[in-house]
């Protein structure tokens, strides 16, 4: 009797512990978090020291170590201005560090910011009529690296020797002539072409160089194909625009849906609403009349990974890749010209300079960017550093310098914002 008694009453125990732990569920100890800091490596590039003379500009509010490849670094400083180096500049620093770099040659000066190193890249509305092309690539790392090359036109892809297995040694900087490949198949060099990079092996710094009558140019790439892209600010002017497309699917369609970001909002060009890009192929749009002359962006949707540019050709030439966004904050020199910032968001926000003058003394312009419009802020000139930042996840921005006989319009990026991740529990059972 006493052991049936005894039996029931643990089973009672039991059932009464498991409701309890339903009703008054165990506390569980509460998750941590803890800044993850982000750094940034960045490649500055420069030109040839025996033809012109390259001026790079680096600064930030953090510390940072500065070297050419394949050099030790030299000591950490928070600003940098480097005369004529004779090669790339390796950069390391905290995720706001920036750069400029400053090339000129016979009168001609090609801009570009110092920018991380890629594994893939493309280069859309690249001429070759006339122009004298060239993709340069340097490998910023102590490994060597391997890269293959990829041109595409309006008829298809564009093969021959020499693009694939390119191998570019530690340190070593690499130089394609394009417009030289393109003749030697034949192509019509009438309308542009893409230029693609990917890397088997490693990564590398890579820029396209273009120059022709008409002037020259350091093109940024596109990293990554995507299904929507920004093209920020193209600059107003009575010149052509050319809107350069690629596919390189080999077997599916695109099909993009074509927007134009104005200072005024959004629209449509008309007869340009929607595109059809064939498999493995360029598609190039006269979009100077959808512009009217006005500064803008492009804004491009697609059912497809595709690439994009915007070829400016006017008192200058300048191609405008499809960037990232901002992505949080980012420290330039002040280089003049125009901030153009595009929110082709749903939401209203903000963007905020921080300039500093040569005397320490900073001062803030905040900036109201409306949803799916575009926003023009006259950029420093003169000063120690100015300092972009933003909290939206969508604004893009571009720095445009259309005073003068050369024209500069590069984008502007950050080296990603600092997150916070939690602490991982303790497990008793990994000692």
């Amino acid at each position: 009797m006493n052991k049936t008694v005894g039996f029931i009453s643990g089973i009672l125990a039991i059932v009464l512990a498991v409701a309890l732990s339903i009703v008054l569920p165990i506390p569980t100890p509460q998750s941590r978090t803890v800044s993850l800091p982000v750094s940034r490596l960045m490649a500055c590039p420069v030109g040839d020291a025996n033809l012109g003379n390259t001026a790079v500009t680096i600064t930030d509010m953090q510390p940072f170590t500065a070297e050419l490849i394949g050099e030790p670094p030299e000591d950490e400083t928070t600003h940098l201005v480097l005369e004529n180096p004779a090669k790339p500049i390796i950069v390391r620093g905290s995720a706001s560090v920036g750069g400029i770099s400053s090339y000129t040659e016979r009168g001609l000066t090609m801009m570009a910011p110092c920018a991380a190193p890629i594994t893939t890249g493309s280069w859309n509305g690249v001429m070759t009529h006339d122009t004298q092309t060239a993709l340069i690539f340097s490998n910023v790392d102590n490994t060597s690296a391997v890269v293959d090359v990829f041109l595409y036109s309006a008829t298809g892809p564009i093969t021959g020797p020499g693009l694939l297995d390119v191998p570019v040694g530690p340190g070593a900087t690499q130089m394609l002539s394009i417009n030289q490949l393109v003749e030697n198949q034949m192509i019509p060099t009438d309308t542009p072409i893409s230029v693609h990079i990917r890397t088997s092996k490693g990564r590398v710094a890579a820029l396209l160089r273009s120059i022709s009558p008409l002037g020259a140019q350091w093109q940024h790439p596109q990293a990554v194909a995507d299904t929507t892209m920004v093209m920020a600010g193209i600059p107003s002017g009575a010149g052509n625009r050319i809107l350069s497309i690629t596919n390189t699917d080999q077997t599916r369609q695109a099909t993009v849906a074509v927007d134009i970001l104005g200072e005024m909002g959004r629209y449509s060009p008309p007869g340009l609403e929607t595109i059809e890009i064939p498999p493995s192929r360029v598609v190039n749009l006269d979009i100077t009349q959808a512009l009217g002359a006005q500064a803008a962006s492009i804004q491009l949707n697609s059912d497809l990974p595709i690439s994009a540019a915007v070829a400016v050709i006017d008192k200058d030439i300048a191609g405008i890749s499809a960037q990232p966004p901002l992505g949080g904050e980012v420290v330039i020199p002040p280089v003049g010209g125009i901030l153009w910032v595009a929110n082709p968001g749903a939401e209203p926000t903000t963007i905020s300079l921080y300039a500093v003058d040569d005397t320490g003394a900073g001062a803030v312009i905040e900036t109201p960017v409306p949803p799916l419009t575009m926003v023009r802020v006259d950029f420093p000139s003169k000063g120690h550093l100015v300092k972009i930042s933003t909290t939206s996840k969508d604004l893009r921005t571009t720095i445009a310098i259309t005073e003068g006989p050369s024209w500069a319009v590069f984008p502007i990026t950050s080296g990603g914002v600092v997150s916070d991740v939690s602490v991982p529990r303790l497990d008793p059972g990994l000692g």
